[in-house]
């Protein structure tokens, strides 16, 4: 159904007595939760992908209004409240897009959820897609083939050869894909835990995405479908900025030992080396050897590669020969400076060899290794 703007006498026209009456009993199928903290977001656009042909009010948008008022979103979206749309308000004055998405959690009442930043939209019909590959399958989980608005394919996750239906965590690399994009069924995510990580800036959703990931849910990776578009043509998107390095590391920092500790050696290795693997030497290449590395950066980023040890203790192991160097380094980043500088030199200028063969060649062949995800990327062009 799609969404209608309003006009500028007034908002739609009022439905009969018996209309309201079956919108106020019924429930949607799906909900899908937006949260926006500017006006100037392109959030009409992103409600606007949410456009379903399934029947009339199986879908519901909820727009989230972040220490803004939802008058002023509506009047900058032009569209106006209905039982397809509703604005809800959420005040914290805290800079992070994490309570305002729970508070739209908190109002799902469908089956099923589905969560689209401001800045983004979903290629037409993928709502109803990601909904009958559910029902159809009887699946917990849709993870969303991602594409960036030039046309980019993100290569996550790290899935074996056309894998499509019941993927592993493990096997099929969902650790590289805990963003939650797509859709999943919201008894499912309560049940593992799924909330957002309350005061930060960037990251709120890895916990939640690991958790949905690592629960047990049945997955379907849809990667020929309909695709969630992620978008840079917002004047300021946080994910981009570059912040302190104690502040980068906070999500995977904040994990839930406990739950880590519960989840089993496989998970925990694939968990770790993903966040060794993207969020610390990720943070590390950056910077580069030209980066300011001021002592609070080395600090944090020695803080983070130990306890990256110490949720697996052989995590370097399955890394490229040239970012083990650089992690053993980054250990004692702090406490030897020169010698963590002089990795991070020498991991920019190595060669291919370094960068996606291990240093016993053997572990080359691993199941997270760089060299078996480049040969993947080759064969697998979704």
């Amino acid at each position: 159904m799609p969404f209608e703007r309003h006009s500028d006498t007034g908002r739609c026209a009022e439905k009969s007595a018996e209309d309201a009456a079956d919108d106020a009993a019924s429930t949607p199928l799906v909900d899908v939760v937006i949260a926006v903290h500017d006006v100037n977001r392109p959030v009409a656009r992103a409600i606007a992908s949410c456009a379903s042909t399934l029947v009339p009010g199986a879908v519901r948008v909820t727009v989230v209004c972040h220490d803004i008022s939802a008058r002023e979103v509506e009047a900058a979206t032009g569209m106006s409240p209905s039982p397809a749309l509703r604005f809800l308000e959420y005040r914290d004055g805290v800079r992070s897009p994490a309570g305002p998405k729970n508070h739209g959690l908190d109002a799902v009442e469908a089956t099923f959820t589905a969560v689209l930043d401001s800045d983004d939209y979903l290629e037409p019909g993928a709502i109803d897609h990601w909904y009958r590959l559910l029902t159809e399958r009887s699946a917990d989980v849709v993870v969303a083939p991602v594409r960036h608005q030039n046309g980019g394919l993100l290569p996550t996750p790290w899935s074996r050869f056309g894998r499509r239906h019941g993927l592993d965590p493990v096997k099929d690399g969902l650790a590289y894909a805990t963003a939650p994009r797509g859709m999943w069924r919201t008894a499912t995510a309560r049940a593992a835990g799924f909330r957002y990580t309350e005061g930060l800036r960037t990251g709120e959703d890895l916990e939640p995405g690991l958790r949905l990931a690592f629960s047990g849910a049945s997955t379907e990776f849809p990667a020929r479908g309909p695709k969630y578009v992620l978008c840079d043509d917002a004047e300021v998107r946080v994910t981009h900025d570059v912040m302190p390095l104690a502040e980068e590391f906070l999500a995977p920092e904040r994990l839930d030992p406990a739950w880590l500790a519960s989840i089993g050696e496989p998970a925990r290795r694939a968990i770790a080396t993903k966040l060794t693997r993207t969020n610390l030497l990720g943070a590390i290449r950056r910077r580069g050897p030209s980066g300011a590395w001021p002592d609070e950066d080395l600090d944090a980023v020695q803080t983070f590669a130990r306890r990256l040890h110490e949720v697996h203790p052989s995590v370097e192991h399955g890394l490229p020969a040239a970012d083990q160097a650089l992690f053993v380094a980054a250990c004692s980043a702090s406490t030897d400076r020169d010698a963590f500088l002089a990795a991070v030199a020498a991991r920019h200028g190595a060669g291919p060899v370094g960068r996606h063969l291990t240093a016993n060649p053997l572990r080359s062949l691993g199941r997270e290794s760089a060299l078996r995800h480049g040969v993947r990327l080759v064969l697998d062009r979704r």
